[in-house]
């Protein structure tokens, strides 16, 4: 996956967590959400 496409992966994500989500997850969907938010993150500073 390049930068662009982990980029908007990442916005799409903050997305779902934000306040103006449509849908509220599960405990569980969160944190699978958010560690892979983090793994994303990780990628994009071991690149720079």
């Amino acid at each position: 996956m390049n930068k662009e496409k982990k980029l908007k992966k990442l916005k799409a994500g903050l997305l779902l967590l934000s306040r103006d989500r449509e849908v509220v997850y599960s405990f569980h969907e969160t944190f699978d959400l958010v560690d892979e938010l983090i793994e994303i993150v990780d990628e994009l500073l071991e690149k720079n």
